[in-house]
């Protein structure tokens, strides 16, 4: 394009799509262009266009909430996150209850070893607690003292502290076994109903 000195030149720049205008370059003609514009000089001009990538969009964060039944504390790694990030997922239980299970309400995620990846929208999680089973009651053992007999059974453990069944016991010469009992002389008899809360060795009594 030719043009007369003084005359107002309009520069256009379209850019592709991806891309802005930054800013007009001289690289010759040594002439200022303002708002697009500049009076033409008493020399050749030669203007180059300069245009700048977009910035890529930020992505969209999704939010991540993480609720409990109540009977614990519950928490995600990241309360907002793009999709594609990995989430890692905490839970607390209450003193008496154990972590169950976590419950998706919302987002379709599926949670595998505590982790999921983060889909294109919202998530809602929920941690299950369960009570504690109580602890089964400790059981013991009843050792039996032929004291000078012989018992038919050496020893015998308990079921709900008790014992099911009391064995026999003989002894050489004319005695007649009279029974189990908590010491070896004096003591009390011990019956099916006795109940037992340690370890406990028992004594023939003779007659």
């Amino acid at each position: 394009a030719k043009a007369i000195v003084g005359t107002e030149i309009i520069l256009t720049a379209t850019p592709n799509t991806g891309y802005h205008f930054k800013e007009w370059q001289v690289m010759s003609g040594g002439m200022t262009i303002k708002d697009n514009k500049f009076i033409m000089p008493d020399t050749n001009v030669e203007i180059k266009a300069i245009f700048e990538e977009d910035a890529p969009p930020a992505p969209t964060e999704f939010t991540i909430t993480v609720k409990t039944d109540g009977n614990g504390t519950a928490s995600a790694s990241h309360v907002k996150a793009v999709a594609g990030t990995e989430i890692i997922l905490t839970a607390t239980p209450n003193t008496g209850y154990h972590f169950k299970e976590w419950e998706v309400i919302s987002g379709g995620v599926t949670i595998s070893n505590n982790k999921f990846t983060m889909p294109n929208g919202n998530v809602t999680i929920k941690a299950i607690f369960e009570e504690d089973a109580p602890p089964a009651p400790a059981e013991f053992t009843v050792i039996f003292d032929g004291n000078g007999g012989t018992p038919s059974v050496g020893s015998m453990t308990t079921t709900n502290r008790k014992l099911t069944s009391l064995p026999s016991a003989s002894r050489s010469g004319s005695y007649s076994f009279d029974g189990w009992y908590t010491k070896k002389n004096g003591g009390t008899k011990v019956t099916t109903d006795t109940e037992f809360h340690a370890n406990t060795t028992v004594h023939a009594h003779w007659t």
